[in-house]
């Protein structure tokens, strides 16, 4: 099983731009091109924003080198 932080970054990534392309390719939509952009840019930053956080509880959680 893939731990948390994986699965949190894969839905982010791959999760959200699929329902925002789904959503414009529907012909009833109704939503501005310029929107996918928008979308996939907080997308993608939410991704490296989440990455960052999980990297800094990482290295915080390591216990120091104390000799």
């Amino acid at each position: 099983m893939l731990p948390r932080p994986v699965i949190a970054v894969l839905a982010i990534t791959l999760g959200l731009p699929f329902l925002v392309l789904l959503a414009l390719v529907s012909p009833a939509s109704g939503v501005n091109a310029g929107f996918l952009t928008s979308i996939l840019t907080i997308t993608v930053l939410s991704a490296f924003l989440t990455l960052m956080i999980f990297e800094i509880k990482r290295i915080a959680d390591q216990p120091s080198d104390e000799h």
